[in-house]
């Protein structure tokens, strides 16, 4: 990797952004010094439990955080992230950066490989790229594709495809030409969305390629298999004996078994048939004091979305203020999660992201919104049903059917009908699959949903607030919010301070909207083999990288 470049590029267009200290990582320098002293297990075999199913494995569409976990495992792109959430190179051996900041020439080893035994080259990229920002693809994350040369353009369709600034200059050279500097440019290489495809691969599979594991062509440290999507509820990561760095792979083998009782995860692990298994409530306090309990922390923000397009009620501000208000955040994490998450009343987390002059936190300069207020928002709800002419409303909460997400909806359904007169809030279970169906298709009057940031910057939390944003489930739309967040991407996107400056604004106008209604900070009380070590575990992006991962004895 060519370093002095990148820290060159880094230093002069780049705000300054501090990392999350608020994460679990399990490899630190003390652990690299023993594990010289450690005797690796006979068997490198790990068996984990998941929350849910994986969605797809075609870069271009996965959309959630199980499923990017997952991807991250067995397909690679130019850089992946470290335990410190910093980008290393993985397909990119090097790179060179122009002094405008705007073209990046990636060099690729020659050593990568597909697992039909293909090369990994340029134009994987190319063509996985292209796929992206076509109207027609579906593509999960288009948008982030927007500050690289014509993509907005050909999202419009006012430009081919061919005219997306990234080229194939051979097949080991990969040039990208940007419209403006991203400070971030190289961590966000390491997501799953900016992955290869093998173009030949994906057009011979149809509308079958990552659907199931024989549709699925990968280059990562581990081969999928055992996986039919719709069907199975457990799959398979096996050593990739073609990866480039395999050497260095120690696991041989991971299953996964999506669990979604807590009861039955614990009981699993106390048996030693699983290495890992999610805590809340009662568990997570059962557990606190044992060698096996961790906490790992997201820079992800849970929140409900509102249908301000399709649903009346919500269309009112007065209402979507008396329902953020009624919500005792602190009673939600502490009592009901009790699994590490922090209350939070704005959109973007603590221990994210810090101002480049003063070292603040966003949040902290941010301050806060909806702190728990039950005087007003009764006395807010009141004037919502007078300005609606109604003296019932009532509305339905949709969510996931995991044992979590139900246990945390019974307690919104249990405050926001006792706490405000007039409103009743049916609860609607669904698989996760089907949640994010119903989101997409803007099928909700009130959604329990979540944010995750993929690298360590605003304004991608702030995202989900522009009003074409295919996020923005809720149809939340206010033109000056739009405009804050385009000269943070555009014409401040070389002013630190101006830039800080805009997405403050930003996020002080949204949250005032009640555009959303944030709820949480997530964190995840775990049980986890203490045998197992080198899990890398990001708070952004990819949540899991097993590359370096080992048992010992």
């Amino acid at each position: 990797m060519n370093t002095k470049k990148l820290s060159l590029s880094l230093a002069f267009f780049s705000l300054t952004l501090l990392l999350s200290a608020c994460r679990s990582v399990e490899e630190t320098a003390t652990d690299k010094k023993d594990a010289q002293e450690e005797v690796l297990a006979s068997e490198q075999v790990m068996h984990l439990t998941v929350e849910s199913e994986l969605a797809t494995t075609d870069s271009v569409l996965v959309a959630e955080n199980i499923t990017f976990a997952g991807v991250n495992q067995f397909i690679e792109g130019l850089y992946r992230l470290d335990e410190n959430n910093e980008p290393i190179p993985a397909l990119a051996e090097s790179e060179d950066i122009s002094k405008d900041g705007l073209t990046y020439t990636f060099h690729l080893r020659d050593d990568a490989t597909w697992s039909n035994g293909e090369p990994v080259t340029a134009n994987d990229f190319v063509f996985s790229w292209r796929r992206s920002v076509d109207p027609t693809s579906g593509a999960a994350y288009a948008y982030l594709f927007e500050d690289i040369k014509h993509a907005s353009d050909i999202m419009a369709e006012k430009l081919p495809l061919e005219e997306l600034g990234v080229k194939a200059l051979d097949d080991s050279t990969l040039e990208v030409t940007l419209e403006t500097p991203i400070a971030y440019f190289p961590s966000l290489m390491s997501f799953v969305s900016f992955f290869p495809q093998n173009e030949a691969f994906v057009k011979d599979t149809g509308d079958q390629y990552g659907t199931n594991s024989e549709t699925t062509l990968t280059n990562g440290p581990f081969l999928l298999s055992e996986w039919d999507n719709g069907l199975d509820e457990s799959w398979t990561y096996e050593k990739n004996p073609t990866y480039w760095d395999a050497d260095n792979v120690h696991l041989t083998k991971i299953t996964n078994q999506v669990i979604k009782e807590v009861s039955t995860g614990v009981n699993l692990f106390e048996k030693g048939t699983v290495d890992n298994a999610l805590l809340s409530g009662e568990y997570a306090k059962q557990f606190q004091q044992d060698p096996s309990y961790t906490v790992e922390y997201f820079s992800r923000t849970n929140y409900l979305e509102v249908n301000q397009t399709d649903n009346p009620y919500l269309k009112n501000e007065n209402l979507r203020k008396a329902l953020a208000l009624a919500v005792n955040r602190e009673e939600l994490t502490s009592v009901i999660l009790n699994n590490g998450s922090l209350p939070i009343t704005g959109l973007v987390p603590d221990h994210f992201v810090k101002n480049p002059e003063s070292g603040t936190e966003f949040a902290e300069e941010a301050g806060d919104f909806y702190t728990y207020d039950l005087p007003e928002a009764q006395k807010l709800v009141e004037e919502a049903k007078a300005e609606l002419g109604v003296e019932t409303i009532e509305l339905e909460l949709l969510g996931d059917d995991d044992e979590t997400s139900k246990r945390v909806m019974e307690y919104l359904q249990g405050e926001l009908q006792n706490n405000l007169n007039g409103i009743e809030i049916k609860l609607l279970n669904i698989p996760f699959n089907a949640r994010l169906a119903k989101a997409a298709a803007g099928d909700f009057d009130l959604i329990s949903s979540g944010w995750s940031g993929y690298v360590s910057d605003p304004i991608i939390m702030l995202d989900v607030l522009y009003s074409t944003s295919s996020y923005n489930n809720g149809g939340y739309s206010n033109k000056k919010v739009d405009q804050l967040i385009d000269d943070a991407k555009g014409i401040h996107a070389n002013e630190p301070l101006l830039r800080w400056k805009d997405m403050l604004e930003a996020h002080q106008i949204a949250v005032d909207d009640a555009a959303l209604i944030p709820l949480y900070q997530k964190g995840e009380a775990m049980l986890r083999n203490p045998k197992i070590k080198g899990i890398h575990i990001n708070s952004v992006g990819a949540r899991y990288s097993y590359k370096n991962t080992y048992i010992i004895e």
